[in-house]
């Protein structure tokens, strides 16, 4: 009968388990289940962690104003058509910048489905008017004064430290500042599509922040508000 070495068998195990080690980190990561919070800047000290709603959730009311300075009510808005309601962090963020863009570039094509396009930020209105202003967005911005809208939708986090430097050294930015607030809280940037009947169908969240919902996975789920 022929016989491994004992160095050989060795030699396997340790294969075998790193084979395995591997595998299962891969698996692990795949499915999302290890997210470093810290290196999209959210504080995870006071275990405020946002996970936000899930499809099925009745979509929390809100009332605020936009860049006109009207008022806008979610729950008037669903009698007009379903809502797409996503959540950006600030004009200094170059991500959002391009996806404000895209939102208006793609505007015509969901809005002649029926949709209401909102947008909710934190940073303050003054920083709300220059950001409409320079990307000439024509769909709803809301300032969300309170930060209700964010903790009702579960995408609100305190900033790290380390986050802020971060962004003051390379964009000259106080994000508390910029948000008019003592505090540095930002929103995960997520996407909610909420039918008539106040029921989000869709939702996109990642805590990534270069992760947005595109173009093309907004209208492939439209179809569920209709």
């Amino acid at each position: 009968m022929y016989c491994l070495r004992n160095d050989n068998i060795s030699k396997m195990t340790r294969c075998s388990l790193m084979l395995v080690f591997v595998a299962f980190s891969f698996i692990h990561s795949a499915y999302g289940q290890t997210i470093e919070y810290t290196k999209f800047g959210m504080e995870i000290n006071n275990s405020n962690i946002p996970h936000g709603l899930k499809a099925g959730d009745k979509a929390p009311d809100f009332t605020g104003y936009d860049q006109k300075g009207k008022q806008v009510e979610l729950k008037k808005l669903l009698e007009q058509g379903p809502v797409i309601l996503f959540f950006y962090r600030g004009k200094w963020c170059p991500i959002c910048s391009r996806y404000l863009n895209n939102y208006q570039d793609s505007l015509k094509v969901l809005t002649d489905q029926g949709f209401n396009v909102v947008a909710i930020t934190p940073e303050s209105i003054e920083n709300v008017e220059q950001t409409v202003k320079l990307h000439n967005l024509t769909f709803t911005v809301i300032y969300d004064c309170q930060e209700k809208i964010m903790r009702d939708y579960d995408v609100i986090f305190n900033v790290t430290k380390a986050y802020q430097d971060k962004i003051l050294s390379k964009f000259s930015i106080d994000i508390a500042k910029n948000n008019g607030r003592d505090a540095a809280r930002l929103p995960v940037p997520a996407t909610y599509i909420i039918n008539r009947e106040g029921i989000i169908v869709a939702v996109q969240f990642d805590p990534d922040y270069n992760n947005r919902a595109s173009v093309k996975w907004m209208l492939k789920n439209l179809g569920l508000a209709l």
